[in-house]
């Protein structure tokens, strides 16, 4: 017994002086925040990743740190971060953050007229950054989808307004077929790949999206999903008249 308690006795003094004498999350926000600030972001990282071991749950731990990374190049790791920050459901104002940060990570071209975009996944999906008259959206990904679908939200806020002289256009959603009106968008980017012009529908998309991101824009490119690096590859397809 005298030999169990002195164990016991010697396990609370070595977490006494693990946890004892540790930093608390919010105290190394703070000095991670000061070291941002001060551009010293490999301490801003180390910070804030210690701050995310102790709180992992935490969405806006992982927003920062993804924000280090991004500040340091690490592109693949940022992302990583990112899309831990949206999978804990955050408040709105760190979501859009964690979205902005995505997007943030500038796709680069890899020659021969090839964009990769980052993706996000999500329950058995993938998410791609897009822009819509300028403004910014999350898409489902979806190569079965042969139109672009965007929701009500983002269309107000793109200035789409349904083609009052084209007919609905009729789509197969998991609810069972539905219709939409039709409109055309001025402009769709992914990344670096532009369309203009382009038919769209506009329906709710589902949850957690601003649309869907089918063939009307797919279509011009050879595309591939890299599932390890999550990243979109579009490779623009050479087209004859």
């Amino acid at each position: 017994m005298r030999r169990i308690l002195g164990f016991l006795a010697g396990v609370l003094v070595g977490q006494w002086l693990v946890f004892g004498g540790a930093l608390s999350p919010a105290a190394l926000h703070i000095r991670a925040s000061a070291a941002w600030e001060h551009r010293d972001y490999p301490e801003a990282l180390r910070l804030w990743s210690q701050a995310v071991s102790l709180q992992p749950g935490n969405a806006e731990l992982h927003y920062l740190r993804g924000r280090a990374l991004a500040a340091l190049g690490l592109r693949a790791s940022a992302a990583d971060a990112f899309q831990v920050s949206l999978l804990l459901e955050p408040q709105s104002t760190i979501a859009r953050e964690a979205i902005d940060g995505l997007a943030g990570l500038q796709p680069t071209a890899a020659g021969d007229g090839e964009v990769l975009v980052p993706l996000e996944s999500g329950l058995g999906v993938w998410i791609v950054p897009a822009l819509v008259n300028g403004h910014r959206g999350r898409f489902l990904l979806d190569t079965g989808s042969s139109v672009i679908v965007i929701g009500p939200s983002l269309a107000a806020a793109a200035g789409l307004k349904p083609a009052l002289e084209r007919e609905a256009i009729e789509l197969q959603t998991l609810g069972g077929r539905t219709r939409g009106p039709a409109a055309v968008v001025t402009s769709i980017k992914v990344g670096d790949a532009l369309l203009q012009d382009a038919p769209v529908v506009l329906h709710d998309p589902g949850p957690g999206v601003d649309g869907i991101l089918g063939n009307t824009f797919l279509s011009h490119y050879l595309v591939t999903v890299d599932a390890d690096r999550r990243q979109l590859a579009l490779r623009s397809l050479a087209r004859s008249d």
